[in-house]
């Protein structure tokens, strides 16, 4: 793999463009105030994560054109994204851009591959839906920057190890980036939120990295690289349903948020809980692909292993926390 020193120029320029946020955040009144379904107590920049597509222009601007459709699909929906954390925009626009996105990104990925139509707007539906699980577990400071780094530092790995099928430096630039903005959000009191801008454009570049190795390598396993963050939003929305919720509606009921609210958590250890979790996750999935074994097999039983860890520890914490205050 060929790194650029180019990276050396435009981390200074990532470094101005998260500066200069700061006032233009003033301007626009990116405040994030806190309210009841909060985990933050202190008013709060919004919106940080803008360095992410900016930083994906730098890309462009001094490494040409490369992955066109990628740029292109995140590029839209940062821009209804940043829209919405200015002024919020209407959900069904919102919704509608966020299909195009994909469905422009998906040329990148499908690029050589046919499918079947049906087939293909699965495909989309799914992405769709797991870029905007991936928004609404942006909860807590520190969990979408470091729980993102998890999932380009292995496809980093894989590019290394297994396949070059990925521009290194475009991860690097993007790894970067979120440490740059990481400088800022991954503390006790974090001084500026990704918002929507930045956890939709990560989350639609995971989405892209992942989906490319299932379609590329023909194999699920690839899927567990967000084992945790899945398992925890699709059981969470069960969780909601049964307690007859309208799961489009905001909230606070993600295990993450609970352990933070409910078991007074730091919002660090648990953002870092999460990584380490993933992360050896992840070694167990190249384990398993270095000695050729059964990737579904794998991922049903990292689904269910996650699965039974947060039934267990959902329920220690309503009994623990919960249930004696009810009492009281």
């Amino acid at each position: 793999m060929d790194i650029s020193p180019k990276i050396l120029i435009i981390i200074p320029l990532q470094i101005i463009t998260i500066l200069a946020f700061f006032p233009i955040a003033q301007k626009l009144k990116l405040y994030d105030v806190p309210n009841e379904r909060s985990s933050h107590k202190h008013v709060t920049f919004r919106g940080g994560g803008i360095i992410i597509p900016i930083s994906l222009l730098f890309y462009t601007i001094f490494f040409g054109a490369q992955n066109n459709y990628l740029i292109a699909g995140v590029l839209l929906a940062s821009a209804i994204s940043f829209y919405d954390d200015i002024k919020g925009s209407n959900p069904f626009v919102r919704l509608i851009c966020h299909f195009v996105s994909v469905g422009i990104v998906m040329m990148d990925i499908t690029n050589g591959y046919h499918f079947l139509p049906i087939i293909t707007i699965l495909i989309a539906i799914i992405a769709v839906a797991a870029v905007n699980a991936y928004n609404f577990m942006d909860g807590i400071n520190g969990i979408t920057g470091l729980y993102t780094l998890s999932i380009y530092e292995t496809i980093y790995f894989y590019n290394y190890k297994i396949e070059n099928v990925f521009d290194p430096n475009l991860i690097l630039i993007l790894t970067m980036a979120i440490l740059i903005f990481g400088f800022y959000n991954f503390r006790s009191n974090a001084i500026m939120f990704a918002g929507d801008v930045g956890s939709v454009s990560l989350g639609l570049i995971a989405v892209f990295y992942i989906l490319f190795l299932v379609v590329h390598n023909n194999n699920l396993i690839y899927l567990s690289i967000v084992a945790v963050y899945g398992v925890e939003t699709g059981l969470t929305i069960i969780y909601r349903l049964m307690k007859g919720q309208n799961i489009i509606h905001p909230h606070r009921m993600h295990l993450f948020q609970d352990l933070v609210n409910i078991a007074k958590i730091p919002h660090l250890v648990v953002a870092f809980g999460y990584v380490i979790i993933q992360v050896l996750v992840n070694f167990g999935m190249f384990y398993c692909i270095s000695h050729q074994l059964n990737g579904l097999l794998f991922l049903t039983y990292i689904i269910i292993l996650l699965s039974c860890c947060y039934i267990i520890i959902k329920y220690q914490i309503y009994k623990r926390y919960v249930v004696p205050n009810e009492k009281n």
